[in-house]
């Protein structure tokens, strides 16, 4: 389905009876990443979007942060109407969930983190030799014969970097701008019940983020799932519908 907010057009989708959930879908992901906990949540009319940048929705014309895309979500809810009782968010849609609740743009009953961005990065040696390596890298790649490998060398050199960089393609400097911030300050703002679920084996936002979150918010609890990584709610889809079906 397809509709337009704020003069973008948005992919979504719109199914089931019941109390209504909104789900939102991590960095480069889509709607779609929750096709399998969505078949196990019976008795919920479950909506989901892709939101800009990502899938087939149209990307932001400016630098977005995460403020931007809390107040994108919020007039896609008023456009479709919708009054969520429960927000899940995976990853980037967990840190956009903490940014818009912390600062009162949403209120919902409650929440569910699955994997949720939000801890900002701290800034090592290792990481600055890195960056400026990446950035000569750059450089020489604009000089034969180096040039004729471009892509693949600045796959490497930004591989090396343990980040979505490259994969942001034009969306770069949204990318940027998003995970330069911390939320732990917004999340301590939250005042109502969460639900935080993590993969034992998560690499891209390990376990010790997860456990900041969950201190930072005061009616939180978390469910670590043993033998899953990122991509939990793909995973193990049926014990993850099970802890939402039970907490919500």
């Amino acid at each position: 389905m397809r509709t337009i907010v704020n003069n973008r057009a948005v992919e979504y989708s719109d199914e089931g009876t019941g109390p209504a959930i909104l789900m939102l879908h991590g960095w480069a992901d889509n709607l779609h990443t929750f096709d399998a906990i969505v078949q196990e949540l019976p008795g919920f009319r479950i909506v989901r979007l892709d939101m800009p940048g990502f899938g087939q929705s149209e990307r932001p014309n400016e630098t977005w942060g995460v403020v931007e895309y809390a107040r994108f979500v919020e007039d896609f809810i008023k456009k479709v109407q919708i009054d969520p009782q429960a927000l899940i968010g995976h990853s980037f849609g967990g840190r956009v969930i903490i940014k818009g609740v912390g600062v009162g743009i949403f209120a919902p009953q409650k929440i569910v983190l699955i994997a949720s961005a939000g801890v900002a990065r701290k800034t090592t040696l290792k990481s600055i030799v890195l960056r400026v390596i990446a950035k000569i890298g750059k450089v020489l790649t604009l000089i034969p014969p180096f040039s004729l490998y471009r892509q693949q060398i600045r796959k490497k050199l930004y591989g090396a970097l343990g980040s979505d960089y490259f994969a942001a393609g034009s969306m770069r400097d949204v990318f940027l701008k998003v995970v330069r911030e911390d939320l732990i300050e917004y999340a301590r703002q939250i005042r109502i019940p969460a639900l935080l679920i993590w993969g034992r084996r998560d690499s891209s936002t390990p376990l010790s983020d997860g456990e900041k979150i969950r201190d930072a918010i005061r009616q939180s609890e978390m469910q670590i799932i043993e033998g899953a990584s990122h991509f939990v709610h793909q995973e193990k889809p049926r014990e993850v519908a099970q802890l939402i079906r039970e907490f919500i």
